[in-house]
């Protein structure tokens, strides 16, 4: 089974552009990776980047309405226990390992399995 780690936060992020500047890393001239504030807080290996997925709306809604389109969230959502209102989330999916999830900044909401 693979995990998806959940990240979320209310009035943090003003649009989607200022969460990407927060999970994407940049690079060097060289092509050297520099880690993004969110991956150095939750200790982020085995970095797929195709596999992080961002959310953000204008407005708060219920944890399970703004990650309802997530990828599998037919499988995990339904197991979230973590209920609060949001509009930003990050999903972190295998093969993404995640070292240190609770020093993030963000609320984490948890690692959840799905079958892909």
């Amino acid at each position: 089974m693979d995990h998806v780690h959940i990240f979320a936060a209310l009035g943090r992020f003003e649009s989607l552009e200022a969460m990407r500047a927060f999970v994407d890393p940049t690079y060097t001239e060289d092509g050297d990776r520099i880690d993004s504030e969110f991956i150095r807080e939750v200790g982020l290996s085995e970095f797929e980047p195709m596999c992080i997925e961002v959310i953000h709306f204008a407005a708060s809604k219920p944890l399970p309405s703004l990650l309802q389109d997530a990828s599998y969230a037919e499988q995990w959502l339904p197991n979230l226990t973590v209920l609060f209102e949001a509009d930003a989330a990050i999903c972190v999916f295998s093969p993404n390992v995640v070292s240190h999830p609770e020093r993030t900044s963000m609320r984490y909401c948890g690692a959840l399995t799905f079958e892909p």
